[in-house]
């Protein structure tokens, strides 16, 4: 009789959870255990090179690996999660040749967050994002058009407006994201000679008094110096006042006049997605799965038989003892390897291992050359933080063969930033374009 594993999600958990299952299987296990993952999405998406795929070091493509290339000897079914019947131990998954029911012996669920849009009216209708599917296309291909029209208009307010970027959010996604975007518009104006003086104006928003408040006070040295790369690219910093409001041409940040816009770019943060059918598991405040050290899923009862978390999904207890782990890409790989490890222990009949990562660190980068990193809680900035962040994203990439073109890509000779309609797309969907202009 065949044992079948379920993964939900595509991202890093899954991933990785599926991977490290395969690997401790061996050759013999795929006859008697099978492994099926579940994802909306046909390719993985690496989002450590998001700044650099918006200033054009690194091609979109590289970002974008299919699954059915990263997980060898794994049945890949594409789809989304209707339901999950824990009673029943059954998954409803609709893809477009249907509806289909997969039974589940073992399940891990790894299906990580989307974008915080809900509290400010309008985000969700007029605003960017860098996560999700097609979401990082959809912003280059706007951010083309915007410059576009704006190299097509002899109205100087009309032009100010298009020029004009808010980034909500002073965590290292916003201001990577700010960075990197007045970066690739300084450089498309100047290709343009839209006129003497003319210059993208770019802002970025943040409700707390300092930027990059995650990581103050033990490490302001990499938050300080993080927020003088912000200032030097030109970047206006507004902080103090909380994003209201979005409008189809307007934002709305507390104590400030509304601003003319072009385009918003939210890096507000993430909350885990909730799946139909999970509403009794136990959840945290801000409704992630209450899991244990061997991130087994809990409900009022106690641990759910078979059933594991891990990523965004999840509150991980934080080997520490400090709370839960943060919701980032380095974690979520170690919860996958983890989960995936204790499944093929649980299919021994073995004990389950806890949780043991201790964490790594931080970093961002603020064009080539140019970081503010920590590395297990050493500060690392300007040339060291970048090679250290450049190194270890080369290594936590999926594919080697990916991971090798990429850095190769470094080598090549400098050319303009491409649209991303150019560049292939593996994600099967057409590029979305949810504009403010």
């Amino acid at each position: 009789m065949v044992t079948d594993v379920v993964v939900l999600g595509g991202g890093y958990t899954a991933v990785w959870a599926a991977r490290r299952l395969r690997h401790a299987l061996g050759p013999a296990g795929g006859s008697r255990v099978r492994v099926t993952v579940v994802s909306a999405s046909r390719s993985h998406a690496f989002h450590g090179w998001t700044a650099e795929v918006l200033t054009g070091h690194v091609r979109l493509e590289r970002t974008l690996t299919p699954l059915t290339d990263l997980l060898p000897g794994v049945r890949v079914v594409t789809g989304t999660v209707e339901s999950v019947d824990l009673d029943r131990r059954v998954v409803t998954v609709v893809g477009v040749t249907g509806m289909t029911q997969l039974r589940y012996d073992q399940l891990v669920l790894g299906v990580g967050s989307r974008d915080a849009t809900e509290p400010v009216p309008g985000l969700h209708a007029y605003a960017h994002s860098t996560k999700g599917e097609g979401a990082l296309e959809a912003l280059i291909d706007h951010l083309d058009a915007v410059v576009a029209r704006a190299a097509a208009t002899p109205d100087p307010l009309e032009l100010a407006r298009l020029l004009t970027v808010l980034v909500a959010g002073g965590g290292f996604a916003g201001v990577e994201t700010a960075v990197a975007v007045q970066q690739r518009l300084d450089r498309q104006v100047r290709g343009r000679r839209l006129g003497v003086g003319i210059r993208p104006r770019v802002v970025l928003a943040h409700a707390g008094p300092t930027l990059l408040p995650g990581l103050r006070p033990q490490l302001d040295r990499v938050a300080d110096h993080a927020a003088a790369q912000v200032a030097l690219a030109g970047v206006e910093v507004w902080c103090g006042g909380r994003l209201t409001a979005v409008t189809a041409t307007t934002a709305h940040v507390e104590g400030r006049a509304a601003l003319p816009i072009g385009t918003v770019v939210t890096t507000l943060g993430q909350v885990p997605v909730a799946l139909p059918g999970t509403e009794m598991l136990a959840r945290d405040p801000t409704g992630r799965l209450v899991v244990d050290q061997y991130l087994r899923v809990r409900d009022a009862a106690g641990v759910v038989d078979g059933v594991w978390a891990g990523g965004d999904v999840a509150a991980v207890p934080h080997p520490a003892g400090t709370g839960s782990c943060p919701a980032s890409a380095l974690w979520a790989i170690y919860h996958g390897e983890r989960a995936g490890a204790n499944v093929a222990l649980a299919l021994r009949g073995a004990p389950p291992r806890p949780f043991r990562f201790p964490g790594l660190g931080q970093a961002a980068s603020f064009g080539v050359g140019v970081g503010s990193a920590e590395l297990a809680g050493v500060p690392l900035l300007g040339l060291s933080g970048w090679l250290a962040r450049w190194v270890l994203f080369h290594y936590y990439m999926p594919s080697r063969p990916v991971a090798l073109r990429t850095a190769l890509d470094w080598f090549r000779p400098s050319r303009p930033i491409p649209p991303a309609s150019e560049a292939p797309t593996l994600s099967g969907q057409t590029n979305r374009s949810r504009a403010a202009a």
